[in-house]
């Protein structure tokens, strides 16, 4: 039962030629004339930009051409995942077409960290006169100044966050810098940017596919020429020629026609595993070779690299959830800081992401290695976690990453300060409302619109990911005809709703728990879909959330604080309904953590509930706001006896004003209110 929120509050026109649904889900991304949502719904080679345009752009190119010219050899240089791989690809490919002597490194992720490194330069110095990175080295001062003494000439190129000091290469290529008009491609998508500058669309054209892997892969925003890039490159992968990505598909049980999930959930974790568990050369090798048989058996050896990826991460993630309660404070920490001795450093980022999807908090994985701990961090919407690590910045040998995730290197030594300093600044810098989890949603759709047509016409919004999410609906006060539990494990709920003469069926993924609850008129956000059998093709819909209906007027733009305290004490349910154990469950951060100083005001005592059940029901003319006020009660007393009174089916009630609906009732124990059972369990603890 937790808060619904629209992702966009803002208005305007909607746009001509469209239904209002569709203009609604365009202008909450920013696309607001029929030219921009021509453009958005059907993307094409003309929304690629001159490559030209990025900073440095000319000198790269005249380097290249150069070094070229002149016989000498060119080292590219990438990291080691997806998005490195890709890079390294595109661009050695370019390179060897053009009739270059080039060959690539990437660093062992284990032995040698992330970025160039002085023994690789070093090792590189002996043989090339030109040095390229791709995906990293924008952080690299020392190590490209190392380059430049050595009397190689460098040309950095990539996507992350710029430092306060910049390397001193002869060209820096990154969409940040500058006024290039789209900032968010990755790694691979600058790369195939030089691809573009020295052989124009020919040279897109044969290693778009690849640049796509790694724009799902990387999660950048799906906006812009990204977009192209990703559409163009999922329609090729559906026939690529390279046996590389054909064994891989294969492997990964893909076919034709290829969606981005595809590669951000199939295809990106096994070619990732290469440099999790061993080395990323054979990642770049598997997307280059021309020969099936080389293809195929490194495929297999990826499937089997990721198979092992997979037990690892189960493994680490039991090891930190059994030490959880040593290592985080829930009654203060805003961020999760697990560390583990020798954990696997090419799994921490995995783990990072499963638990900070898990507990909505930022998370910290960090693998101790002697002196040295390697650390993976992820986050959630609202806290950037690049600039919370940027003002540890004193504590790190070395960090770097977007706004949602990022990684670091720290002397082990410092880990202490290091949690206590980013906590301090998250608590300081982000509203603790952030740390509830909010489902999002994109517009308003009566059941009848939850049609085929529908369907078909969502797909012009493909692909979807970063940026672009998958757009989910909101209807409101539908009646439940139907809820049960289905599935071996009876986890999921099987539905069907009414709402405006409508009658759909749907199915809730994970909500079986729903199906418990006694609900009526609910409010629900669903996706339209597709439902075969036998034949026979329907609509049906997907359904991401639901709870008890309200109204309407709720304001959801942005959660006041009583609504926060009502959201919290309904995740509060949710979780006893589940039968959860609680409070200090380890492995999970419960709201009565962020909701502390508040629900010490709450007393859960029958006699306290009873005192306010009796003033509401009074009949004294006056309204309920003034019969809870002159209780002298604290107004988390009233909303949480409320809240268990609705769970009870005794009323309905709107908070802001207080509004009160009572229901037709008998006699009920307060026993079966989960909230009431969850916070006197609490107390008693």
């Amino acid at each position: 039962m937790q808060a619904f929120r629209k992702r966009f509050t803002g208005g305007g026109k909607p746009i001509p030629g469209l239904p209002e649904w569709e203009s609604e889900l365009l202008r909450a991304r920013g696309i607001d004339t029929a030219e921009k949502a021509e453009r958005f719904l059907h993307p094409s080679e003309a929304d690629l930009h001159d490559p030209m345009a990025m900073q440095d752009m000319d000198k790269a190119v005249g380097l290249i051409r150069a070094a070229i010219a002149r016989g000498e050899h060119i080292t590219v240089y990438g990291d080691y995942d997806v998005d490195g791989v890709s890079a390294v690809t595109v661009l050695l490919e370019t390179l060897l077409e053009e009739g270059a002597k080039a060959d690539f490194r990437i660093p062992q992720r284990h032995q040698e960290g992330y970025g160039l490194n002085a023994q690789a330069v070093r090792e590189i110095a002996e043989k090339s006169s030109l040095l390229i990175t791709v995906d990293c080295g924008i952080s690299n001062v020392k190590e490209v100044r190392l380059a430049k003494e050595l009397g190689m000439k460098v040309i950095v190129t990539d996507h992350h966050a710029l430092p306060e000091t910049l390397p001193e290469a002869d060209a820096t290529l990154n969409p940040l810098l500058g006024a290039y008009p789209f900032r968010r491609l990755c790694g691979a998508g600058v790369a195939l940017k030089i691809c573009q500058a020295l052989q124009g669309m020919p040279g897109v054209e044969k290693r778009i596919e690849v640049a796509a892997l790694a724009t799902v892969c990387d999660i950048v925003q799906l906006a812009d020429e990204n977009r192209f890039i990703v559409r163009e490159g999922l329609r090729r992968m559906g026939e690529t020629r390279r046996p590389g990505l054909r064994a891989l598909m294969e492997k990964a049980g893909v076919r034709p026609s290829v969606r981005a999930e595809d590669l951000g959930f199939r295809l990106g974790p096994r070619l990732n595993a290469a440099g999790r568990l061993e080395g990323a050369a054979q990642g770049v090798r598997l997307l280059m070779t021309r020969d099936p048989a080389e293809a195929e058996a490194i495929a297999a050896h990826l499937e089997e690299n990721n198979r092992l990826r997979q037990e690892t991460e189960r493994r680490m993630i039991q090891e930190a959830l059994a030490d959880f309660d040593r290592q985080v404070d829930l009654t203060r920490d805003r961020a999760v800081i697990l560390e583990g001795e020798n954990w696997n450093s090419g799994v921490i980022g995995l783990v990072a992401g499963r638990l900070c999807e898990r507990l909505h908090h930022p998370t910290v994985v960090l693998s101790v290695q002697g002196e040295n701990a390697v650390g993976s961090c992820r986050s959630i919407p609202g806290v950037n976690i690049w600039e919370m690590l940027n003002r540890c910045g004193d504590l790190f040998v070395r960090f770097g990453g977007h706004e949602q995730a990022a990684g670091l290197t720290i002397p082990t030594e410092k880990i202490p300060a290091f949690r206590e300093r980013l906590n301090r600044v998250i608590r300081e810098s982000c509203d603790d409302r952030r740390f509830l989890p909010v489902k999002e949603y994109d517009a308003e759709l009566p059941l009848k619109a939850a049609t085929l047509e529908t369907v078909d016409a969502l797909a012009d919004l493909e692909p979807t990911g970063c940026g672009n999410p998958p757009p989910v609906f909101l209807v409101r006060g539908a009646e439940l005809q139907e809820g049960r539990r289905v599935g071996k494990d009876m986890s999921h709920l099987k539905l069907t709703l009414l709402e405006g003469g409508t009658l759909l069926g749907g199915i809730g993924f994970g909500l079986g728990d729903l199906a418990d609850q006694n609900l009526r008129k609910v409010d629900v956000l669903f996706c339209p879909g597709r439902n075969e059998f036998n034949g026979r093709v329907s609509a049906q819909i997907a359904v991401q959330a639901m709870k008890p209906a309200e109204d309407s007027g709720a304001a959801e733009a942005e959660m006041s604080e009583e609504a926060f305290f009502l959201a919290g004490l309904q995740e509060m349910s949710r979780l006893a309904a589940k039968k959860t154990d609680c409070p200090g469950s380890a492995g999970i951060l419960r709201p009565e953590h962020l909701l502390k100083e508040r629900l010490e005001k709450v007393d859960p005592s029958k006699e306290a509930l009873g005192v306010v059940y009796k003033a509401l029901k009074t009949g004294d003319g006056s309204g309920p706001e003034e019969r809870t006020r002159d209780l002298g009660m604290p107004r988390e007393q009233i909303l949480f006896a409320l809240a268990v009174f609705q769970e009870l089916g005794f009323l309905t009630f709107t908070p802001a004003p207080l509004r009160v609906a009572w229901k037709p009732h008998g006699r009920n124990d307060l026993a079966n209110s989960p909230l009431f059972r969850y916070v006197s369990k609490m107390r008693k603890a």
